[in-house]
């Protein structure tokens, strides 16, 4: 079987899944079938899900089945309970007594079989019973339930894998809602350090039609903070077609995305799923999805954009960098304050470093750009006015539809723009002439920041507003999503310019790919540095700028679900 050259395709396999394809005659035609789909070099063997586990003489059948197919093998474990019918899902409760000694009988039958295993991301626990409140104390949950979980792994589960096969490779799948990881026990500083290896959900299916409502960017940027916070030991990426089959444009957005961001496995769930009739197209975009992007892979290099660090564990301003890269703002995740980076972005997740406003300070101070959102500003507290700048949150909000904007730094507003819809913002407060506002939301006679500017040491400090509902970022007009992207790519190669949902990720060899999310054909700009011309790189045409206003600009439409890959041509070449 050919396979693809820059990452590996993988396909989980529920424990319920392989007991019902053992009585289907047609099942080797049917695996055949996805095959011709997708190039699958691993699967995933589940052993236990839901209260079932597979009866392990069945286990040996599979393995034979897969690897005559020149296909890798490695186990999985669900750990959940069996489905009460209330509702939600049903985790383990791990202070029973009766969670450890199922778990060891699961994860021991499994180490038996396989080197490698994954705990599918149900490796968390919400359970409030009387023996878990007991056990709380006076912590809050999310302390409880964190200390819990990485006992258990530590002493508990891994201990149980080892002393059975002690080769085993114990990976932890993290899920998608990374903002909410410690209130259910997930904990991003000790879990990586017991496990052998981490997995990236990177699922964002129909943002608005699922309890979730993530960001596209999502699959790209959850998938960057994990490499970026254990490097090489992330396993991959993990999508499904859930939520997705009205539109499977959404499907393949996840693909794209965890492959852009450079995984070099991405895992399917899973095959009973894409088995099935309702998804039976799913497998022929993931097919189209991982050749197609195999063959641009080649020289992409790594990903750059602007700074954003998070303090692992901290969380503020839900998934906020994910709206931010879906206005075409390239990001980078730090889990280590980027001292030395030019352009820094800061949340309210941010404030939980206690020393990061004096990290700010040196930043401000060697020459960078800092840029911090409402939300960063009160988590902050009173200490962000004493030592930085007098600006604040009045508690006050104001809708807003119609904009102005700067042209001369803050001075005059010589711009408007109208919004297709209202948006409310967050009113700051800010001292006249000791910072400039650069960007603003108006409401009869009145204008409201939305981007400040002021210096500090050899450095610019900016501020953004960010509405209630961050959806409204959406809504801000193109003239002011331009004024924002422009600081964020002050200190990049390039900048996209248009409206909102088109996303710019941008590679350390002058390559970059647009792709975009929009439900219409949209025109958009691409300004270069360094560059007069943009190489496509699928087709060899060469797309070349004009100078507008002393910067060169690439003009292009870009296409809903379309990725267009390209190469900047430096003026030196």
């Amino acid at each position: 079987m050919k396979h693809y050259r820059h990452f590996k395709a993988a396909i989980y396999c529920r424990a319920g899944d392989l007991a019902a394809v053992a009585e289907q005659r047609d099942f080797p035609e049917r695996f055949d079938w996805l095959t011709r789909h997708v190039s699958i070099g691993k699967v995933y063997l589940e052993t236990y899900r839901s209260g079932f586990l597979l009866p392990m003489g069945e286990m040996k059948r599979w393995i034979t089945f897969f690897q005559e197919r020149g296909i890798e093998t490695a186990g999985g474990i669900t750990t959940d309970a069996e489905n009460k019918g209330d509702g939600g899902f049903h985790p383990l409760c791990y202070t029973s007594r009766a969670t450890k000694e199922l778990l060891i009988r699961v994860v021991q039958e499994t180490a038996s079989w396989f080197d490698e295993i994954i705990l599918d991301d149900f490796y968390f626990t919400n359970c409030k019973c009387p023996d878990c409140i007991k056990a709380k104390r006076d912590r809050s949950w999310s302390e409880f339930r964190t200390a819990l979980m990485l006992d258990f792994s530590k002493n508990v589960l891994i201990p149980a894998a080892k002393k059975v096969n002690p080769n085993v490779k114990m990976v932890i799948k993290f899920p998608n809602w990374y903002d909410h990881f410690a209130d259910c026990g997930y904990d991003l500083v000790g879990e990586p350090q017991v496990f052998d290896g981490v997995y990236t959900g990177t699922e964002t299916r129909s943002p608005a039609w699922t309890q979730q409502h993530l960001p596209k960017y999502l699959s790209y940027f959850h998938l960057r903070r994990m490499e970026r916070l254990v490097p090489g030991r992330n396993g991959g990426g993990w999508f499904d077609p859930y939520e997705s089959t009205g539109n499977l444009t959404e499907y393949a957005d996840q693909g794209y995305l965890t492959l852009y961001a450079g995984a070099k496995e991405v895992t399917l769930f899973c095959l009973g799923t894409l088995l099935e009739a309702s998804y039976s197209l799913s497998a022929s975009v993931a097919g189209q999805v991982f050749e197609e992007t195999d063959a641009l892979l080649d020289g992409l290099g790594e990903p750059i954009g602007a700074a954003c660090y998070f303090s692992a564990g901290s969380r503020g301003e839900d998934y906020l960098p994910d709206f931010i890269g879906m206005l075409g703002i390239p990001l980078e995740p730090e889990v280590e304050y980027p001292e030395a980076a030019k352009t820094v972005f800061l949340t309210a997740g941010a404030a939980a470093d206690s020393s990061v406003l004096a990290k700010v300070q040196k930043s401000l101070m060697d020459g960078a750009d800092v840029i911090v959102t409402s939300g960063f500003l009160q988590a902050s507290g009173a200490k962000f006015q004493q030592e930085l700048a007098n600006v604040f949150l009045t508690g006050k909000k104001v809708l807003v539809r119609r904009y102005c904007l700067s042209t001369d730094g803050g001075l005059s507003f010589g711009l408007s723009a109208e919004g297709a819809q209202t948006v409310l913002i967050p009113q700051l407060e800010f001292q006249t002439n000791d910072m400039w506002s650069l960007a603003n939301g108006m409401d009869g006679d009145s204008n409201f920041p939305i981007l400040l500017k002021t210096s500090y040491g050899r450095g610019n400090l900016y501020f953004l507003a960010v509405p209630d509902n961050m959806e409204g970022l959406y809504h801000f007009p193109t003239r002011v999503l331009n004024a924002v992207r422009a600081v964020f790519c002050k200190n990049l190669p390039a900048r996209l310019e248009g409206p909102a949902k088109v996303a710019l990720f941008l590679y350390g060899n002058n390559r970059l790919i647009v792709r975009s999310f929009a439900l219409c054909s949209e025109e958009v700009t691409v300004v270069l540095k360094g560059g007069t011309v943009l190489e496509e790189i699928t087709t060899g045409k060469l797309l070349h700028s004009s100078l507008e206003n002393g910067e060169n600009a690439v003009h292009f439409q870009a296409l809903p679900g379309v990725s267009r890959h390209f190469r900047i041509i430096m003026d030196r070449e």
